[in-house]
């Protein structure tokens, strides 16, 4: 059979067997002296031309297919296939100016250098030490959730493949049929977990269990891939069969900890360099040579290097480096490649119809979803639509499924046509998870509220439960501090919990670290082994096990794209009953060490939105290193000018002052006799009219008052404490007060309420200055003004201020008066 156009200049000749395919150039075109005389003058700007074709297509079609939650290997694979004969084929002269045959050869080699240092990141972020910590139970649900797809594999590929004729042996269509039964298993972990942060499912229990799943499917799917080299290897299956035992025995026992011995003796306690970097990655060329040589594939070596090489600051750093490359570059080429491969109007294998594909096509979408239903749906195990969604999450496929098939194409056992019908099962599958899931899965804990929770609604003999945000190392020790001073005591202790927020990449790592956490060992007393490759986390299990007495602290990491990294914060919040959520604001102060690269833009963004959805209280914590200016005495300010948000951020410094060393000085400012509310002109809510909300503010008053005087009543004789009054009748009149009170004392820390829809002359004027709507008109100017560049600044918000309204309107009194009636610290 001949394909190609006699007037582009080459004959493309297929064997009858489907397989074998001969590429032939005219002398006429391509000849001695115009065959590629200078690869920098020719092939590498085709390169360059095809590399930037697919990247922006891949790109826009990714932008168009994010509504639907769609992974960005899906945008890859169709641009892949759009770009190769299936459609852009169709036109041969477009086709040879964009992606010639001549560089077909160049663009293969490339590729395949690119995918060897990508596998050597998937082995990378896979080791024996989270598998381990998998339990038994989940172990078995994944190991018995890919007997039935093999099975459904092995049967459903020859409805794909032309009838076999009378006498015609079947063991080689066997081997034919165990290519695409290992992509049927298999389950792509990094796509996987992108698609559960993208629906915020990564904390449910089905989350937890697909991610666990996956990571147990993915390292039997490269057991499989060495098993179908080692049988597919003509006369030579002993040895082949040998050698990929001994590797694999060596990568897992022997390779890794000679590894972490070079690694420990050559670095000696220092920080990595780049020559390490340098040597791993000559190392992955070594074993990716070794394994080529000995028959299993550049690939299969550069995986086992990863494998053995231990997880740590190296790993990390080697992810760095090169991680953003192979997402980014490397493999929209390798799906490039695959495109081109891949011709969709001629997939139809002979004797077959568009029915049969169908069939194909159903039978492995339906095979991960009955096999979960056979293993997981048990009495009292799981309803129905969570098996269902397990099931449906465990079809999302993948670079590793492109992999399996294009092994079975190097290794002549897959046709042109049942190849193409296998991407094409693949893309569907993958396109069709998020939208499923979607629709049917809507898991019941997250949508629910429970009462509220504040820091005046925690009584004084049960536990304060906090929720600390970390974006890096350091912003670890202001927070720390914070949870110090906050007074644990016998009877209410603390509870922290630590999560390190980490933008969602396209990279595995970022999956590997849900892994992590998923896996992470429990308690406080032992140090997990995924701790120490995380500065942050290793950082706040350190500061609990200093504080193991009253403070106890959880610490876990939080994946997820920075548009909507607050629903997990929200979501985290509402699961540990936190009353408290303490935020980082996205600028640091001049007592910080130099910041690390993090988009500031990106974290004020999500701060607000934490500020506009959380279940509990917010503070905004600005710090100008606090913690490392105390000298044993901690010196506290407290600036109270009146509402909820004030009234919750004067009950933190109550709590506080109760602790060691902790000196208070409240300031309330009053409006003078010559002040004037000013009136609000700047559209308040629909459902709340400007004399409801004047109405309001005089209740407010009332529980100012209310709430100062059993402040004073309870500090009489405490020594630590000093109350000022000072009066303002207009915001530059205050800002002027407020330096001066700044000026007199030196302060670790100040605590101020936000201050939402608050009416009051003490601030007049100053709603036209503000730079940060989310610190309020106070905890602007503090932060913006020259008062003090060694106060660090605590921006609290109250719970009711950031939700709709709750009940009646007399609710807030309520509350408040029945908390005020058993304050004690």
């Amino acid at each position: 059979m001949v394909l190609g156009d006699e007037r582009l200049g080459y004959k493309i000749i297929v064997g009858e067997n489907r397989i074998d395919i001969k590429v032939c150039f005219d002398d006429k075109v391509y000849n001695a002296s115009k065959w590629t005389p200078d690869p920098i003058v020719t092939t590498i700007p085709t390169l360059f031309t095809e590399t930037i074709t697919q990247v922006a297509i891949s790109s826009i079609l990714f932008l168009l297919l994010k509504p639907l939650n769609q992974p960005r290997v899906v945008s890859e694979m169709l641009a892949g296939i759009l770009v190769g004969p299936s459609f852009l084929g169709l036109y041969p002269e477009l086709s040879s100016k964009f992606f010639p045959v001549i560089s077909a050869t160049m663009l293969e080699n490339v590729t395949s250098f690119g995918i060897i240092y990508y596998m050597f990141l998937v082995g990378l972020e896979m080791n024996l030490t989270p598998m381990l910590k998998i339990d038994k139970k989940t172990m078995m649900n994944a190991m018995m959730g890919m007997i039935l797809p093999l099975a459904v594999g092995l049967g459903s590929y020859f409805l794909i493949i032309p009838p076999l004729e009378p006498g015609q042996a079947v063991l080689p269509k066997l081997r034919s049929a165990f290519v695409w039964a290992i992509a049927l298993s298999a389950t792509n972990l990094p796509d996987l977990t992108g698609i559960l942060a993208d629906l915020k499912l990564m904390r449910t229990n089905i989350g937890r269990t697909a991610v666990a799943s996956s990571y147990v499917t993915d390292i039997t799917t490269w057991f499989f891939l060495a098993i179908l080299i080692s049988i597919s290897s003509q006369g030579h299956v002993l040895r082949m069969g040998i050698s990929t035992l001994i590797l694999v025995l060596f990568s897992a026992f022997l390779a890794r900890p000679m590894l972490s011995w070079i690694i420990a003796k050559t670095s000696k306690g220092q920080d990595y360099k780049e020559t390490h970097v340098q040597y791993v990655l000559f190392g992955v060329l070594i074993s990716a040579f070794i394994t080529d040589a000995l028959g299993l594939g550049s690939i299969m070596g550069a995986f086992l290097f990863g494998f053995s090489l231990p997880s740590g600051q190296l790993a990390s750093l080697i992810t760095e480096r090169i991680g953003k490359v192979m997402s980014w570059v490397m493999v929209p080429l390798y799906c490039l490649v695959n495109g081109t491969k891949s011709n969709v109007p001629t997939m139809i294998p002979k004797g077959r119809s568009i029915k049969h594909v169908i069939l194909f096509m159903a039978f492995a979408w339906a095979a991960k979803v009955v096999s979960i239903f056979f293993v997981c749906l048990k009495p009292n195990m799981r309803r129905p639509r969570e098996v269902f969604s397990l099931g449906v999450l465990m079809n999302s496929k993948g670079i590793l499924a492109l992999i399996a098939i294009n092994v079975g194409r190097d290794l002549h056992l897959v046709d042109m046509e049942a190849s193409t019908v296998m991407v094409v099962t693949i893309l569907v599958m993958m396109m069709s998870v998020p939208p499923i899931i979607k629709y049917v899965y809507r898991p019941q804990g997250l949508m629910m509220r429970h009462k509220i929770r504040t820091i005046q609604s925690t009584g004084s003999e049960s536990t304060f439960r906090i929720l600390t945000c970390i974006h890096s190392k350091h912003e670890v020790q202001g927070i720390t501090s914070l949870l110090q001073m906050s007074n644990p005591t016998a009877l209410s202790k603390i509870s922290a919990i630590g999560v390190h927020l980490v933008e969602l990449t396209d990279h595995s790592s970022a999956a590997m670290l849900i892994m992590h956490d998923t896996c992470r060992t429990k308690g406080n007393h032992q140090q997990s082994t995924e701790a120490k490759s995380n500065p942050v986390i290793e950082a706040m299990e350190e500061f609990g096990r200093e504080n193991n007495g009253f403070i106890s602290v959880e610490c876990m990491t939080a994946i997820s794209r920075y548009t909507t990294m607050h629903v997990d914060v929200c979501n985290i919040a509402e699961d540990k009953r936190a009353a408290f959520i303490i935020l980082p604001f996205h600028e640091q102060g001049n007592g910080k060490d130099e910041p690390e690269d993090i988009d500031t833009h990106s974290i004020r963004n999500m701060n607000m939105q934490v500020l506009s959805n959380a279940p509990c209280t917010v503070g905004l914590l600005v710090d100008y290193g606090l913690g490392k200016l105390n000298n044993g005495m901690n010196s506290i300010i407290m600036l109270f000018i009146g509402g909820p948000d004030d009234r919750e951020a004067l009950t933190y410094a109550w709590r506080m002052v109760w602790g060691p060393n902790i000196h208070l000085t409240v300031v309330r400012f009053l409006p003078g006799d010559g002040a004037v509310d000013p009136i609000p002109l700047d559209n308040p809510d629909e459902s709340e009219g400007i004399l409801n909300l004047l109405e309001s503010n005089e209740r407010q008053k009332e529980l100012d008052n209310e709430f100062i005087h059993e402040f004073k009543h309870k500090m009489a004789d405490n020594k630590s404490v000093r109350y000022l009054e000072e009066v303002a009748n207009s915001g530059d009149e205050t800002l002027a007060t407020l330096r001066n009170v700044m000026e007199k004392n030196d302060y670790n820390l100040c605590i101020v309420g936000k201050g939402n829809k608050r009416i009051t002359a003490v601030e007049s004027g100053l709603s036209d200055l503000i730079e940060y709507q989310e610190l309020g008109a106070i905890g602007d100017a503090m932060v913006t003004s020259e008062f003090s560049k060694t106060t660090s600044v605590l921006v609290i918000q109250h719970y009711n201020t950031t939700q709709q309204k709750l009940k009646a309107r007399g609710g807030n009194r309520v509350l408040e008066s029945r908390v005020l009636g058993s304050r004690v610290f």
